[in-house]
């Protein structure tokens, strides 16, 4: 067995919750762990956490939950958030200097997307971003994998606030219409759907991911979706 050695740096990391009973006991009641009423922005699938350190500095009046699998990814996330690590040098995304270390507007749970209704409660979250999601694209039947099936959507639908909006993104243009197939019977309402939203002048360079760096760096066109509740 190869031993991770994030396993124990993520279980003792303050800003990362790892039991489940610890998560699911803030179901419904989320502005109790950040002593306040503002809004909540989720991200599923922080990755290394570029995006979700970006917008948890520059939205300090908002609070953040993000969500991933992945050891390294969840305590790179954090360390990168709270400004005790930089970004690659040539990153266009900014982190937080010392004089910002104290960043009390986020947490970042171990969790699948899928167990979002386990999590949250009603009308709980404002915002959900989803970016560059494994596209489970390598056999016909995996397609039955992806996180964005016509009952995570509703799911969503059920903990977003009325007004609230999913932004989704994927270089995959087979995951993007398969997304448009499961909206079909939802309740959500389509505002932006772009096959190239840099063409549509949607792009902001300094709210990427690192996926999203690699693939800008290849040419690869990004499809862009915008939804409301």
């Amino acid at each position: 067995m190869i031993n991770n050695p994030y396993i124990e740096k993520v279980k003792v990391h303050p800003k990362i919750f790892v039991d489940k009973d610890l998560i699911s006991g803030y179901k419904g009641r989320w502005k109790d762990y950040f002593c306040n009423n503002n809004n909540i922005i989720l991200e599923i699938g922080t990755g290394l956490g570029n995006f979700f350190s970006s917008e948890v500095r520059d939205n300090q009046n908002h609070n953040f939950i993000g969500m991933e699998i992945r050891y390294k990814r969840l305590y790179k996330t954090a360390e990168k958030t709270i400004g005790n690590t930089k970004n690659n040098d040539n990153s266009q995304i900014k982190v937080f200097g010392k004089e910002d270390r104290k960043v009390d507007n986020f947490v970042l749970l171990k969790e699948y997307g899928e167990k979002i209704k386990d999590i949250f409660g009603e009308n709980e979250i404002s915002k959900t971003y989803i970016f560059f999601p494994d596209p489970w694209d390598k056999k016909e039947r995996q397609s039955k994998n992806r996180l964005l099936q016509k009952s995570f959507l509703n799911d969503l639908y059920q903990i977003t606030k009325k007004g609230g909006k999913l932004i989704f993104k994927t270089d995959n243009i087979g995951y993007f219409d398969f997304v448009l197939s499961q909206l079909l019977g939802t309740s959500w309402k389509i505002v932006i759907k772009s096959n190239d939203y840099e063409k549509d002048n949607l792009y902001k360079q300094d709210k990427i991911t690192e996926f999203e760096q690699i693939f800008r760096g290849q040419d690869i066109k990004i499809n862009y979706l915008e939804l409301k509740k």
